[in-house]
């Protein structure tokens, strides 16, 4: 038989659910305006003034994607300074070399190569941007920080703007390195087809001359010299 217990505790009263006051809509918030001033279109002005940004960073954009590379280590610099110098001494004069200039793709904002070898006319008209159709040589610096980019994908693009001649300089060991002394420095040559094809591969150590698009001799030790 069950049994009723009496407590000392006084009988709980229900208590009435407590309202909370209802908020009121808010307005939509409209969206954060784009940095650029056409969304997804970089204009050269707004390239211009992204690169000029003391934090040391390289803006690119390729295929609409904006990259962000590191400033580059003061190898990387050496190598790409001493190149740049032995490309303007045996260039004929109506070729300079340059470092670090923004280069064109399809007529709009597109990569910063380490070293590009270009008419020199339409400097001395007051370009300020290289157009694909003025560049000779351009040259990659491979870095730990754009490996893909200066292997791949930056190739690519020059391929497809009709660039001739490409070369890749790899300052860190890389796979299928083998035996070859570091710096090794890669020049390829546009196909009929469009395409980029091995030429030479040079290692430290060991020369090569070339004559196209001009006499050089590519050696890897001289650049690295320090």
């Amino acid at each position: 038989m069950a049994m009723l217990v009496q407590t000392s505790e006084a009988p709980m009263k229900a208590k009435k659910p407590v309202q909370k006051p209802r908020k009121k809509p808010q307005a939509p918030v409209a969206p954060a305006a784009s940095f650029w001033e056409t969304p997804g279109e970089l204009s050269v002005d707004e390239w211009f003034e992204l690169n000029s940004r003391d934090d040391g960073g390289r803006y690119e954009l390729i295929d609409g994607s904006l990259t962000v590379s590191p400033a580059p280590p003061a190898q990387h610099q050496w190598i790409g300074d001493r190149l740049r110098r032995f490309l303007e001494d045996a260039a004929p004069e109506e070729l300079m070399a340059i470092t670090a200039t923004g280069l064109l793709l399809d007529s709009r904002p597109g990569v910063i190569p380490d070293v590009m070898v270009v008419e020199r006319q339409p400097i001395r008209n007051g370009a300020q941007l290289i157009d694909p159709e003025w560049v000779h040589i351009v040259v990659e610096i491979v870095s730990r920080s754009t490996t893909a980019m200066d292997r791949i994908i930056k190739p690519a693009k020059y391929a497809q703007a009709g660039i001739p001649h490409f070369w890749r300089v790899e300052m860190k060991p890389f796979r299928g390195q083998g035996s070859d002394e570091l710096p090794v420095i890669f020049t390829y040559v546009l196909d009929e087809n469009g395409e980029y094809q091995l030429i030479h591969r040079v290692a430290t150590g060991a020369t090569v001359d070339l004559t196209e698009p001009f006499k050089f001799r590519v050696d890897p030790e001289a650049l690295s010299r320090i």
